[in-house]
């Protein structure tokens, strides 16, 4: 009896490991622990990209089609999501972040680009086309700046 009631325990333990959430990661990009010459520190709170926070809606006319990614490096938790209605593709943590990675990887703005740059820029990397309705941008890059990139058309 008294090893059946151990059992318990554990099994418990085990179903609830299984219940996470859809959308975290399991083995997120790797951190970014660059050095330079004048930075000899490393930083084991970046993410491998140039944001922590990457929240991307582009609507387009006439149309209920739209592209939304999400992406999130909180409290040492990675969470990522592709909700794709133009390719009928929904791709969620580490699916999504097989297929984020080199986009992110392509992406080179930084806060003091130009909104137009930007918008351009992230058109060309995923591939978008430019004929939207909406096109809706939140990023929180590595230092803690949030930049919002909206435009309609």
């Amino acid at each position: 009896m008294k090893s059946k009631l151990k059992l318990v325990p554990f099994l418990a333990v085990i179903m609830l490991a299984g219940c996470g959430d859809q959308d975290e990661v399991n083995n997120p990009p790797a951190e970014n622990n660059d050095t330079t010459e004048n930075n000899t520190q490393t930083n084991n709170e970046t993410s491998a990209f140039s944001f922590k926070e990457f929240e991307l809606d582009v609507d387009y006319k006439g149309t209920n089609q739209d592209y939304e990614v999400e992406y999130d490096t909180l409290e040492g938790k990675t969470e990522a999501s592709i909700e794709d209605s133009i390719n009928d593709k929904n791709l969620h943590g580490d699916e999504a972040m097989k297929e984020l990675t080199p986009l992110f990887e392509q992406l080179t703005f930084n806060q003091d680009t130009p909104q137009a740059e930007v918008i351009q820029e992230v058109l060309k990397v995923f591939q978008l086309k430019d004929d939207y309705q909406e096109f809706d941008l939140e990023v929180t890059f590595e230092d803690g700046t949030k930049k919002q990139y909206e435009q309609h058309q």
